[in-house]
Parts: structure tokens; C-alpha cells; sequence
């Protein structure tokens, strides 16, 4: 699988956590170098394409997440170089075994992320504090928030968000899209899984 090399201003601006407020967006998302711990939640949401099917021919929105969950989970388990992320199981037994946090990583108050956020704004409450506790459990500051699933010009698309929560700050936000496929196809939520795992891991 193919690597994206991570640039030195990549590489500063996540180890060091100094993300300049009037850096231009980009399309793909910020490399992650080796080593940095990274939390990934589960997907948020699902959306049915416009004829009423659900991604991946599951039935409901519910399955559709469950199915995109363990490809993402599959996907980065063939990426050495996020062996030690933590994947959405992971999160959800390690908050399992913390009941008094009270966050269901399933469940966040993610909707406000739904639109780009304006890169000068601190991540709001209480998806700031939400994340804070889930990172912490693992010793990170980065977490890729997985908002909603839907079907575009005939792909799965992912929109996502990258999160500093030490800073409280939105690294990058926007979609990623998987290979051409049938709406009712399992393959659009595999190659969709697979360019996930493509485009964040590290080389």
C-alpha cells in the first residue's frame, strides 16, 4: 500500500502541537508520525444513500456502523505504523471498565462537527471534555473522530474530524472516500476502511 511521506511542517506542527491559526486547509489529512499515540473512535452516524439503501446492503443505520467499525479496524491492523493505536474495540472496553467517566464513545455530542468548524474556535463543550477523558485513558492527545458515513457520486464517504484535545483544536476536518461500488456492495465500506487507514497512518 502506497505511503504518504510526512513533510517536516507535518511532522512539527503534530509533534509539536503548534498548529498556525491561518494555515490554508487542505484536502488530505496531516501525516501522523510514528509513535504518537492516536485515539479512533467509533463512526457517529449513518446515512442511507438517496434511494433508501443502507451502505453496505446492512439494513440499518446501526449495522452499517458496526460493519464500517471492523473494516477500520481490520484496515489498520494491516498498518504497522499504527500497531499501537487504539481502535474503536479498544476504546469501548477500556471505558467499560471505567463506568464512573460516564462517555459512551458511540454516543458523543458530535453534531456540532457536522459542518467545517471555524479554525480559530476551541472545540466546544461537552465534546471537548468527551475526548479529554477518552484520551486520557491511553495517554494521547490525538483523536480521529469518525462523524458520519454516507454515499457520494457512488462511494462510501467518510467525513472526519482530527482532534488536539490539548489544545482543544480541530487539526483538520473533512471527507475521505472509498473506491467506486455499488451502494448495497460490503466492498464500499472495505475500500472505503482501506483508504482510511491509507491516508492517516503512518509510513
Amino acid at each position: 500500500m502506497r505511503r504518504r511521506t510526512a513533510s517536516s511542517c507535518a511532522l512539527a506542527l503534530l509533534s509539536a502541537g503548534a498548529l498556525a491559526a491561518e494555515q490554508p486547509a487542505v484536502d488530505v489529512p496531516p501525516a501522523v508520525p510514528a509513535g504518537v499515540p492516536v485515539v479512533v473512535l467509533p463512526v457517529q452516524s449513518a446515512l442511507p444513500d438517496p434511494g433508501g439503501t443502507w451502505i453496505g446492503g446492512t439494513g440499518s443505520a446501526e449495522r452499517t456502523i458496526d460493519l464500517l467499525n471492523a473494516e477500520i479496524e481490520f484496515a489498520f491492523g494491516e498498518e504497522e505504523g499504527a500497531a499501537h493505536w487504539a481502535l474503536a474495540p479498544a476504546v469501548e472496553a477500556r471505558l467499560a471498565r471505567n463506568p464512573t467517566i460516564g462517555v459512551d464513545p458511540g454516543r458523543l455530542a458530535y453534531r456540532g462537527l457536522l459542518t467545517a468548524p471555524d479554525s480559530r474556535a476551541h472545540l466546544y463543550e461537552p465534546l471537548h471534555t468527551q475526548l479529554r477523558q477518552v484520551a486520557a485513558l491511553f495517554g494521547a492527545r490525538l483523536v480521529v473522530l469518525p462523524l458520519a458515513v454516507s454515499y457520494r457520486e457512488r462511494r462510501a464517504v467518510l467525513q472526519l474530524a482530527i482532534i488536539d484535545v490539548r489544545r482543544s483544536a480541530v487539526l483538520w476536518h473533512g471527507p475521505v472516500a472509498g473506491a467506486v461500488a455499488e451502494a448495497a456492495s460490503p466492498f464500499a465500506l472495505t475500500t472505503l476502511a482501506l483508504r482510511v487507514a491509507d491516508q492517516l497512518a503512518p509510513s
